[in-house]
């Protein structure tokens, strides 16, 4: 804003040279124009940068708009004075004694365009003012939001993490109740789960292929409590999954819709949750879970899901705006839930 004042005087000045000098056939203008240009600059700097510092914060910032009109009429009252003056006192050093009482007659058609000009400058001043100050109070703004949005998507992320834990603690008692020779490879499992979630999951993005591993983790944690052919129970297929790092995923997003199968599923079935994963030519990824649910259960069908899904939902409108769908679908005994995600 204040190399957009500078320029405008230069400018002026620069306007006010090419003109006197068409009209004087030749004469330097500068040794005649320069220390009267020099006065007028600084004049206007004073009124502008005293509305800039001064009036606005004094009076439009606290909404004191008569005291701000006020301040205006007094400061033209002292501007329009001193600059009939300065322009007095380099005509007399440069133009006959004619032509200063000329000017001398003329001091209230000279106030005219004076005014104006004063008032130009104030209300350039006033713009720049305003301008910067929305600018500033935007970048604020934004600033305040993308905290706020991290604050909320961080809270979240402490929700989901208990609310995991909760139910493999749960599945790792159940084990351990019946003294299954296969608690401590659940308890290894869960060991890995936890390493992804504290080294991996507080960035913003982790590779695809690092989610699907973690996702394989929690699948054989939870073949662990299943009896009898538990490979054919669980059913995980993935296709166009990237081998490197290039495709990137918020870190602990799927997880929801794998749990709330086993949360809500009839894990007797076979196969008892089917898991699609699939990343298309365009970079969409679409990932499907589908799970059984017993006759007596059946009237969670159709149902939303609990604090998991609802987490979900929320992160998915903060982190993939107008890029997602997320549909729960209801097939004859089964409960379906389809997501896919779009890049930006």
């Amino acid at each position: 804003m204040h190399v957009l004042w500078v320029v405008v005087l230069i400018g002026t000045d620069a306007v006010q040279l090419f003109s006197w000098h068409n009209g004087q056939n030749g004469l330097a203008p500068w040794t005649q124009l320069v220390p009267r240009m020099l006065m007028n600059d600084a004049l206007a700097s004073l009124v502008f940068y005293i509305n800039w510092a001064v009036l606005i914060p004094r009076t439009l910032a606290r909404s004191r708009v008569l005291a701000y009109v006020l301040g205006v009429c007094g400061l033209l009252l002292v501007f329009v004075p001193l600059r009939m003056g300065s322009s007095y006192v380099t005509r007399s050093t440069t133009e006959p004694q004619s032509e200063q009482s000329k000017a001398e007659r003329n001091w209230a058609m000279f106030s005219v365009p004076y005014t104006i000009f004063g008032l130009m400058t104030i209300f350039l001043s006033s713009g720049f003012k305003v301008t910067g100050d929305y600018m500033r109070e935007q970048r604020n703004r934004r600033e305040l939001e993308r905290q706020q949005l991290l604050t909320e998507l961080s809270l979240l992320k402490m929700q989901v993490n208990p609310h995991f834990l909760f139910n493999t603690l749960n599945n790792i008692y159940s084990l351990a109740s019946q003294k299954s020779d296969r608690a401590p490879e659940a308890v290894l499992r869960l060991a890995e789960i936890m390493r992804y979630m504290l080294y991996e999951s507080n960035a913003d993005t982790v590779p695809l292929t690092k989610e699907v591993a973690h996702l394989r983790s929690f699948l054989d944690l939870q073949r662990l409590r299943l009896p009898g052919n538990a490979p054919e129970a669980i059913v995980f297929d993935t296709t166009g999954v990237p081998p490197d790092t290039s495709y990137a995923i918020a870190p602990m997003l799927l997880m929801p819709l794998v749990e709330n199968a086993f949360k809500h599923g009839d894990l007797s079935a076979r196969p008892a949750v089917v898991i699609r994963l699939q990343v298309m030519p365009d970079n969409q990824l679409h990932f499907s879970v589908r799970n059984h649910v017993a006759p007596e259960d059946s009237r969670l069908l159709g149902q939303p899901g609990g604090v998991g899904l609802t987490n979900l939902r929320r992160r998915l409108e903060l982190l993939y705006p107008k890029r997602y769908v997320l549909a729960v679908t209801s097939p004859e005994g089964q409960h379906q839930v389809d997501l896919t995600l779009r890049e930006a």
